[in-house]
């Protein structure tokens, strides 16, 4: 069974999108680490984002792909119910917690 290119390449650029928000997330962390190690501000924070985000990496992008190169080569829709709006809601809560983190440590200076 031959695969219609375009098929692989709409999953292609689905997990590459995946794969550029994970290293934004990075980025962040990483930024994050240092800025603490700086400013003497606890490290969890910019740990947190950079674990998150290399898991995200790791499993997500993966398993994104898979269902949209599985779901287009069936002809259907690659749509998530839960994948996509569990994603956001897990970057929203590590940012919140994050942002509440450094907003506390501001208020003991």
């Amino acid at each position: 069974m031959t695969e219609n290119p375009d098929v692989t390449a709409a999953a292609e650029r689905t997990a590459l999108a995946w794969q550029r928000t994970t290293i934004g997330v990075l980025a962040i962390g990483a930024l994050l680490v240092r800025w603490s190690v700086v400013e003497r501000f606890p490290l969890w924070p910019g740990i947190v984002l950079v674990t998150a985000a290399a898991l995200a990496s790791l499993i997500l992008v993966r398993r994104r792909y898979q269902r949209v190169r599985a779901a287009l080569l069936a002809a259907q829709t690659p749509l998530s119910r839960y994948l996509v709006p569990g994603a956001t809601a897990v970057m929203l809560v590590l940012v919140a917690v994050v942002g509440a983190a450094m907003l506390v440590e501001y208020a003991r200076l």
